[in-house]
């Protein structure tokens, strides 16, 4: 998945049920976690193991990001 950062704030962009894992060119030692530091105008890509079946949030970690509308649901089928 890319996350795409087009504002001027910092976005830590948290998934819930899942590890992402930050594909910054370390190889094996990529680090996992559930949140991501999303930067102004930064992207990054992140390798999801999207094994646990069901409806997880996706969404930004500031609750006023999250409740003007950066959070969405993402399905594991």
């Amino acid at each position: 998945m890319v996350l795409v950062n087009d504002t001027m704030m910092e976005h830590p962009i948290h998934l819930h049920g899942m590890w992402m894992e930050l594909e910054n060119g370390g190889g094996p030692n990529q680090p996992r976690l559930h949140t991501v530091l999303v930067k102004p105008s930064e992207r990054l890509t992140v390798a999801i193991t999207a094994d646990e079946p069901g409806r997880w949030a996706m969404h930004c970690h500031l609750l006023l990001h999250m409740e003007m509308g950066m959070f969405r649901v993402v399905e594991v089928a």
